[in-house]
């Protein structure tokens, strides 16, 4: 009987270790910019289910606990593109640059997803620039957005 008590009393004490770890949490803080490089006041930033986690500060600026395991997290702002962000586990300062809303009426879904992609592949070259502006603390980003193909919405 007292091998089952401790045994028992093993497993209690292993498994809310296991729950505690499972649920730790670390800060993430950061700015958001547009790539004008002005800032992004009262972005949302929403976990990867859209569920709203956090906004920033009229400077841009955020800071928020969330899980260590997800992968992701996404900013948006109104006028601005849904950017998804791969996040690491090294990476606890984000500096992330929001993509202006544009409107591509009457074109291909082909020719809106190069147009997409070419001012994505230019947000190296803002990081860099809000950087020697000091607008960023990093000459390049430890976190990068995630590009996702445009797909047309069935009526």
């Amino acid at each position: 009987m007292c091998h089952l008590n401790a045994f028992l009393t093993l497993l209690v004490v292993v498994l809310s270790l296991g729950t505690a770890r499972a649920q730790a949490t670390k800060t993430l803080t950061g700015r958001l910019l547009d790539d004008r490089l002005e800032t992004v006041p009262m972005a949302n930033i929403y976990a990867p289910d859209t569920t709203v986690i956090g906004k920033t500060d009229m400077e841009g600026y955020f800071k928020l606990d969330i899980p260590r395991n997800p992968n992701t997290v996404l900013f948006g702002a109104v006028g601005m593109e849904l950017t998804t962000v791969k996040l690491s586990e090294e990476c606890s300062y984000l500096e992330v640059i929001l993509l202006l809303s544009s409107s591509y009426d009457f074109m291909s879904v082909r020719r809106v997803n190069r147009k997409e992609s070419k001012r994505f592949k230019h947000l190296p070259q803002l990081h860099q620039e809000a950087y020697e502006k000091g607008l960023f603390k990093s000459r390049t980003p430890c976190a990068f957005p995630i590009f996702t193909k445009w797909v047309p919405r069935s009526p």
